[in-house]
């Protein structure tokens, strides 16, 4: 069974993405920020991660470059979701090691699909 963290300061984007992901057979994990991602992920590995880039605090870029460097998130394969499709952003999440994107609002079968690719 596949593990997901999901992070977005947005409780409907949490409960959509936990259910949707859950009804496939996924854990699904969630947290309100950044910093309640890395909380867990001191102490869980993740094979997926959906992180929100506009949250207070640190922004969802910022927690992948993060994630990436070190040694229990550096396997995961991290989805960015945003409501904004700019190529600069897009740019700035690969580069932070993102392999996917998704634009709010997003249906349940966009990110299923997205999600089996990983």
């Amino acid at each position: 069974m596949k593990k997901v963290l999901a992070v977005d300061d947005a409780p409907t984007v949490l409960k959509i993405v936990d259910f949707t992901l859950s009804d496939e057979g996924y854990q699904v994990k969630t947290a309100a920020s950044a910093e309640e991602a890395k909380k867990l992920l001191e102490s869980e590995s993740f094979d997926i991660g959906i992180f929100d880039v506009n949250m207070p605090g640190q922004n969802g870029i910022d927690l992948t470059k993060d994630v990436m460097q070190s040694d229990s998130g550096k396997h995961m394969k991290i989805v960015i979701v945003t409501t904004e499709s700019s190529e600069e952003l897009k740019s700035a999440g690969k580069a932070a090691g993102a392999v996917g994107w998704l634009v709010k609002p997003f249906e349940s079968e966009d990110l299923l699909e997205l999600v089996a690719k990983l």
